[in-house]
């Protein structure tokens, strides 16, 4: 095997990094770069440890959808949620400062000081029930429900998101919608079992 140089490996891990947005131990470890070069690049201050083995760019975008991919990242098994969903579909115009991110039930919630994530424990079989996998070109997969999955999440945990946010939601879909069939909407109602609580004002609104 070729040896890295100090010049060729640092140049390699920050283009990862300006790729990515972070760098994790585990991915280091399988291209057999040692460890220190982590806590190299934290002492000059190119990235900071925001997890177990998970480094963010120091550089990195404040954007919201940059703080969805890191969340993404440092949480492989979860899938961004709720309020979280709602705004990343333009649904509400609630801003949430917390990340609402799913996860299975009794899986393991990391401990990170970035971004800071609320956990909401759902069954195994509505983890990937109306789950949409977004690549952001160069920076990174967003995992998230879609807009009907939202929907009805904030109705089904109408008491964690509020009704107001719920109903709001459900009236800018259906004028997004703009006489279109709801079909989809009443699908997924059905599957996560709100159907009774998201027709009659589906009815009222359509």
């Amino acid at each position: 095997m070729k040896r890295r140089t100090y010049a060729n490996t640092r140049s390699l891990l920050i283009r990862k990094l300006k790729r990515a947005g972070w760098l994790r131990r585990r991915d280091l470890d399988k291209e057999g770069i040692h460890p220190r070069w982590l806590r190299r690049l934290r002492d000059e201050g190119v990235i900071e440890r925001v997890g177990a083995g998970l480094y963010r760019s120091t550089e990195a975008p404040d954007s919201t959808d940059q703080s969805l991919v890191e969340a993404c990242a440092a949480v492989p098994e979860g899938v961004v949620c709720l309020t979280s969903a709602l705004a990343y579909h333009d649904l509400t115009t609630a801003n949430p400062s917390v990340i609402q991110m799913a996860i299975p039930r009794g899986h393991w919630r990391p401990k990170l000081t970035y971004p800071p994530i609320r956990f909401y424990e759902f069954r195994p079989r509505l983890m990937h029930l109306g789950l949409d996998v977004t690549r952001r070109p160069e920076r990174g997969v967003i995992r998230v429900f879609n807009q009907e999955r939202a929907i009805c999440d904030a109705f089904r945990l109408r008491r964690i998101v509020g009704k107001d946010m719920a109903l709001e939601a459900l009236q800018t879909y259906v004028r997004r919608r703009s006489g279109r069939r709801l079909d989809p909407l009443l699908k997924m109602a059905r599957a996560t079992r709100v159907l009774h609580l998201v027709r009659p004002y589906v009815e009222a609104l359509s």
